[in-house]
């Protein structure tokens, strides 16, 4: 009897003991998977967040070309329009003249009305050459009184520039070009990205044009673009920041900087600036606040360099804490 409880006893224990051994394997296992599922669902969901923050920088970086564009179209569209209107005017002079005033006469009349000619907040100005390179109106001054010769004037790129209008002018009657040239009544000698359109005036073989600089059209559309930027946020704790090439802050913590100053976490530029050097832009990971607090989260962000503007800018977004 003693030994059927015993056998009883060890076969209860031995049930017991397997049972809770096959549990405890259970469990493990179970914690396992769910320490596996928590690792790849973590790793899932920030590939899909990269993907996403990718995606928006990619988009405001195709609406910087498009802003550009549309801003430098609406230029020419006016370069066009006040070289017809110059142009006009020249003819009108001429036609009201010809028949009373000698040649050097209605020249003067013409040059100083087209000089005269000015637009309310804009900086852009006439020019006028004749076809065979002589400045009648260079630099907003009148050249009349002296023969000036601008036919072997180059750019800063070693392009003729008064042979390149004068060939748009008599082969195409008209036209645009882009060149390079210092900015009028400028104390510097530096050469700036210059469109300009050129019209044909036939009487007197001369070349009637206007031109604006590319940097001004580019920093009318920087400003526009990054008070866009400023204003964009994205779900969570997700926004767009903006930085020159050379450390300075355009956009930082969500908001335009009136006045750019220097990146004030210089690391942090750094590891940014060294992404940014991949032409398709990269990913990168750090610790950073979140906007209006002072507690640091990891952070990853994707980076991306536009050439033209000297920017660096991206997204950035607090994950993983």
């Amino acid at each position: 009897m003693q030994l059927s409880n015993f056998i009883r006893r060890v076969i209860f224990t031995t049930a017991f003991i397997s049972t809770f051994l096959v549990f405890s394997i259970s469990i493990i296992f179970q914690y396992i998977n769910f320490k596996n599922d928590k690792v790849h669902i973590k790793e899932e969901f920030t590939q899909i967040k990269k993907e996403q923050i990718k995606r928006e920088v990619l988009s405001v970086y195709n609406l910087i070309e498009q802003k550009e564009e549309i801003l430098t179209n609406s230029v020419k569209e006016k370069l066009k329009e006040r070289v017809a209107q110059a142009n006009n005017l020249a003819m009108s002079i001429y036609n009201q003249n010809k028949d009373t005033k000698n040649p050097e006469e209605i020249k003067l009349l013409i040059a100083k009305a087209i000089n005269n000619l000015s637009y309310q907040n804009d900086k852009t100005y006439f020019f006028i050459n004749s076809n065979k390179g002589q400045a009648i109106i260079f630099n907003k001054n009148i050249e009349l009184d002296s023969y000036k010769d601008v036919w072997n004037l180059k750019d800063e790129n070693n392009n003729f520039i008064i042979q390149l209008q004068s060939k748009i002018a008599l082969e195409n009657k008209e036209g645009f070009l882009t060149t390079t040239f210092v900015k009028p009544n400028s104390e510097e000698n530096k050469q700036y990205s210059k469109i300009s359109f050129v019209g044909l005036f036939e009487p007197y073989n001369w070349h009637i044009g206007m031109g604006e600089y590319l940097d001004e059209i580019r920093y009318n559309a920087q400003n526009e673009i990054l008070e866009l930027i400023s204003s964009v946020r994205f779900s969570g704790n997700n926004y767009l920041f903006v930085n020159t090439l050379d450390a300075e802050i355009l956009v930082f913590d969500g908001k335009k900087i009136k006045i750019p100053t220097t990146h004030p976490y210089r690391n942090l530029f750094e590891q940014q600036l060294k992404v940014a050097q991949n032409p398709d832009g990269g990913f990168f990971t750090y610790k950073f606040k979140k906007i209006n607090t002072l507690k640091e989260y990891d952070k990853i962000s994707y980076v991306k360099k536009y050439e033209k503007y000297n920017w660096n800018h991206w997204r950035r977004w607090g994950c993983c804490h």
